[in-house]
């Protein structure tokens, strides 16, 4: 009602500006325009509820007092019968550590904190560790005193030592919550002594100069590389297709430091004498949007009547103002370092479509925000992208010496390194270049200093301060939970590529994702994945799925360096090049990344077990070595090991596991290593990941890959991959939960133990394989083909989750026909086994995006099977025996279809027709060239494929004259020149007769485990 006033009010006042500013007011008047005005209460609602939903779990700077309060308040339930001693000692705990709680939160919020502070907080969150780690040891032992006992007397005798044993346990936590008590009074006490309070927390900063505005005015005469991004956004500006006069609005997002802001401004520089007003603004985090629109006004060239106070005006004021100064004229504005896109809308609504050609250039680090200035226009978001090779060197050596030929040779590969730990970002390179020029001698001593630096000494080197700064802003932007997954993110070696679904289970697996609101904790994960991306904190690999989802992400060197020292800061995670480094830390480990690199066997016993208790994540990576027992890490939850294959180790042991209560997370990758598991791990009741991977040939080696035969009652486990090809457990249908099961043979497991997979109905991700011929006989046993129909059967009828299902066979083919419930079936993903024919069935999967298929043969009726799946994005077509006429592609058919492959033993022909395969843009044809001057051109109407990007052609030549080689090699180089596109093209000819036809595109595969 009070903004109605004022409108009400306002309008009085600009009444008589005529009919013109009538039509401003209206638009600022209308319900669109207020919802747009109310954009910033609903993020920050949006934000509170964010807030709520962090408080389920643990982040890196509360540590775990969000659950260990959830933890307290369960311990005072009739549950676990506290004596009442405990029970006042627990509710003293919560009240003290609730307070300590809303303190580390505010913490967690300031961007530089005072160093006292930070003490305090850090002493905080090794005590919700502490406390947490005890109380997790008393539930469980607890909880193991009283499972179920026999009957009878012996019941008798067992239940009553069990009461005995309880009443110890529970005096003994009694006992402990005292101790822990004490240490709250003291840290209480020294919140009170050393007055850290609020004040301390916002201490001010001596005010610094944003470096963004050093980017705004650098000169274009030092800059590299940004001649062809500049060109190509200026055609952009200026593109045919759209009409002269209309507004438009272009956006650039990337990484920090990649140069937006300097493309934007040499753009401005460049274009702004076209344009009656012009404006520049950067936004920043925390827009003061009066201001902002202020300076827009006035760069415009707004000239205040006499007696008029610009500077009292309030938002609606300054945009009216806005509108009407710019109504007739054109303009060009850029708005730098957008971080929401609730300030685009209130710029925007200051900015007129009055169809006179002005255009908008926005900068931003989050993609969803560039597609929303421009109105969701994919084709007006121009994504930065790192220095090429050349230009990295140029803009270095130009900094330093003047010129690449300069540089004295002795310093050429020290420069390399450097050059490739900045990764092609120009703030990195400017920065180091900049430290670097600015010494008097140009000394490799010094120069090797410099690139150690940018791993060991990035947070304290101030001549990397600016860079630290601008990359800091990024991290500091991020709301508490994601602040707690990028830190997680230094677990991984440097270059790491990093596997989403991986990532997400580990997330989930240390607490980090609520499992309450509904929502599933790994698609949350996933999620929160998307929004690293999205904010430009990863890299993604350009290798996303066929779906459009990115599958793996690499961190950045620079921002790696980052979270390295913020992850030093808070305790969160400790990196260290082998177990003996441990020995100079003096904080409790709570999460350790090892990286064994070559070198001497080293001693675990100078660790000592204290050091290793506390442990809750453990991962290692590079060459075995001697591992400290797993019997010693008490608390582990998360377990990932990495043996390269340079490792001269025969066996990795690790029977230690069935000891780790707590583990609800376990991946092994040993290449080239045997690997010895327990007997037993059914006393891991909280395991929810197992993946053991491992590539011994030797049958000896094979033989103690065996997963333990109780694996089938571990209920909560979820995902179960196994060395390729195990045997199915008996009693596989008891794990009712299990979403991904992947690796295993039925040619190996027993019937019931197939039948068994009828009941897993949970199943999202299925990858078997059905060994047709056995090695015996080159005859396709009935038994197995048979099974394999079954499972099929069983996939397409009662699996209806099942997303993604991979049937892998060693020959022969599997003649089905079976009937699959449309409604059911949500398989997206389908590595099919041999079929005679494409099944009919197949025209069913509505939601099939990747689609491998071997078949016999192939016939006219089998491609309009396929052409019409309406979500078919990848398809490969591997056909044993050569089709007898041709193949067409007609038109209308494959219309989504983006990758196509072919796989052919001999000469087959594949023509495409006007219309047909319109999105293709990529596409691989193996065939052999034995018979070509027989039958002739093997592809035609690739002229028609307009979206082509890249084709690539493998020609067999086994049995082949060398004339016909030739020949085909001729037709098809003609044929793809002959396309108006010019798509990128390479031929390769070989004698081997399996060219491409026992590809199993493993790196596609990889992205579902």
């Amino acid at each position: 009602m009070k903004g109605a006033v004022c409108i009400n009010n306002w309008t009085r006042c600009i009444f008589t500006c005529g009919h013109l500013f009538d039509q401003v007011l209206a638009s600022l008047t209308s319900n669109a325009f207020q919802r747009k005005l109310h954009t910033v209460k609903e993020i920050e609602s949006k934000l509170t509820a964010g807030k709520a939903m962090e408080a389920a779990v643990v982040s890196a700077s509360c540590g775990v007092m969000a659950s260990l309060l959830g933890k307290l308040a369960d311990l005072l339930t009739d549950k676990y019968k506290l004596i009442k001693e405990a029970k006042g000692q627990i509710m003293f705990l919560k009240a003290e550590l609730e307070t300590m709680y809303v303190f580390l939160q505010k913490m967690s919020d300031t961007e530089e904190p005072d160093v006292q502070a930070k003490c305090w907080a850090n002493d905080v969150r090794e005590l919700s560790y502490d406390i947490e780690d005890s109380i997790n040891e008393f539930t469980l032992r607890l909880e193991c005193e009283s499972s179920s006992k026999p009957q009878g007397f012996r019941g008798f005798i067992n239940r009553s030592i069990t009461l005995l044993t309880t009443m110890n346990i529970r005096h003994g936590i009694a006992k402990e919550l005292e101790g822990f008590k004490s240490r709250v009074m003291e840290v209480s006490e020294r919140y009170k002594r050393y007055k850290i309070d609020d004040t301390t927390v916002s201490m001010a900063n001596n005010t610094s100069i944003d470096r963004r505005l050093l980017a705004l005015y650098a000169e274009s005469s030092g800059l590299v590389g940004i001649d062809g991004p500049r060109e190509q956004l200026i055609q952009l500006m200026d593109e045919q297709g759209t009409p002269a006069n209309q507004l438009k609005v272009l956006s650039i997002v990337g990484f920090g430091g990649l140069g937006k802001t300097t493309l934007a401004n040499e753009i401005y520089r460049k274009l702004e004498g076209q344009f009656q007003c012009r404006a520049l603004v950067s936004v920043s985090q925390k827009p003061n949007m009066r201001k902002i629109l202020r300076s827009m006004l006035l760069q415009a060239g707004f000239v205040a009547p006499e007696h008029t106070d610009v500077e009292i005006w309030d938002e609606l004021e300054l945009i009216a103002a806005l509108r009407k100064f710019l109504f007739e004229k054109r303009y060009f504005v850029v708005i730098d370092d957008i971080w929401d896109a609730s300030a685009w809308d209130i710029i925007r609504c200051a900015l007129p479509e009055n169809r006179k050609g002005s255009r908008i250039i926005t900068t931003t680090r989050i993609e969803t925000v560039a597609r929303e200035c421009c109105s969701y226009r994919n084709e007006y978001v121009y994504k930065m992208k790192p220095l090429s090779g050349q230009d990295s060197k140029s803009l270095f050596y130009k900094r330093v010496f003047g010129s690449e030929d300069a540089c004295p040779p002795y310093l050429k590969e020290v420069s390399s390194e450097i050059l490739k730990k900045c990764g092609g970002l120009p703030l990195a390179i400017i920065t180091i270049s900049s430290l670097l020029a600015n010494q008097p001698k140009k000394l490799k001593k010094h120069w090797e200093y410099v690139r150690n630096s940018l791993r060991t000494n990035f947070e304290v080197n101030p001549s990397l301060e600016g860079m630290r700064e601008i990359l800091n802003l990024s991290y500091i932007n991020l709301p508490r939970y994601l602040k707690t997954c990028m830190l997680y993110l230094c677990i991984y070696p440097e270059d790491y590529t990093i596997n989403r679904n991986d990532l997400a289970r580990q997330w989930v697996a240390e607490g980090f994702i609520s499992k309450s609101h509904g929502a599933d904790p790994e698609d949350v994960a996933k999620s929160y994945f998307n929004e690293l991306i999205n904010r430009s904190m990863i890299q993604p690999i350009n290798n996303a799925d066929y779906n459009g989802e990115v599958m793996f992400c690499r961190v950045h060197d620079i921002m790696l360096d980052l979270i390295l020292e913020k992850s030093r800061e808070e305790n969160f995670i400790t990196v260290v090049d082998g177990i003996k480094d441990m020995t100079g830390h003096h904080n409790k480990i709570r999460r350790l990344s090892v990286h064994l690199m070559d070198g001497p066997t080293e001693n675990h016993t100078t660790v000592s077990s204290a050091q290793l208790s506390q442990i809750r994540t453990l991962a290692i990576f590079g060459i075995s070595k001697c591992f400290p027992p797993f019997l010693l890490f008490k608390h582990l939850r998360v377990l990932k090991v990495e043996i390269s294959k340079k490792s001269q180790s025969a066996l990795l042991d690790l029977t230690g596991i069935c000891h780790l209560i707590q583990l609800r997370y376990l991946k092994i990758i040993a290449n080239s290593h045997g690997v010895v598991l327990p007997s037993k791990i059914g006393s891991l009741q909280q395991l929810e990941m197992f993946q053991l991977e491992t590539r011994s040939s030797s049958s000896s080696e094979l033989s103690l890959c065996q997963l333990p035969t109780d694996i089938v009652h571990v209920s909560p486990l979820l995902h179960l991959i196994a060395p390729k090809w195990t045997g199915l457990p008996d009693g596989i249908g008891k794990l009712k939960s299990l979403r991904t099961l992947r690796n295993f043979e039925l040619g190996m497991s027993s019937g019931d133990s197939i039948k068994g997979l009828r009941e897993l109905t949970n199943l999202t991700d299925l990858k078997i394989r059905c060994n047709f011929v056995s090695n015996l006989s080159s005859t396709p046993s009935d038994e197995v083909v048979e099974a394999g129909r079954e499972v099929l059967q069983a996939c397409l009828e009662k699996m209806c989750n099942l997303k993604y299902l991979h049937i892998d066979s060693d020959g022969g083919e599997m003649d089905v026909s079976i009937s699959v419930p449309a409604s059911s079936c949500q398989l997206q993903r389908f590595r099919a086994p041999g079929f005679l024919r494409v099944p009919k069935w197949i025209g069913q999967l509505h939601n099939l995006y990747d689609l491998k298929l071997i078949v016999k043969e192939v016939l006219e009726d089998d491609i309009e099977i396929l052409s019409q799946l309406p979500s078919l994005t990848y398809l490969v077509l591997i056909f044993k025996e050569a089709p007898e006429h041709k193949i067409v592609i007609r038109e209308n058919g494959f219309l989504v279809l983006k990758h196509l492959k072919v796989v052919c033993n001999k000469i087959s022909f594949l023509t495409f027709e006007a219309g047909a395969m319109t999105k293709l843009e990529g596409l691989k044809l193996c065939f052999n060239a034995h018979g070509w001057d027989r039958h002739g051109a093997a592809l035609a109407g690739m002229e028609y494929l307009s979206g082509l990007k890249v084709i690539f052609v493998d020609i067999g030549g086994r049995h082949a004259k060398e004339s016909n080689i030739r020949a085909a090699r001729s037709a098809l180089r003609n044929a793809i020149d002959m396309h108006p596109g010019r798509p990128a093209a390479k031929i390769k000819c070989h004698d081997d007769e399996t060219f491409g036809f026992d590809e199993v595109d493993e790196e596609c595969d990889d992205s579902c485990c």
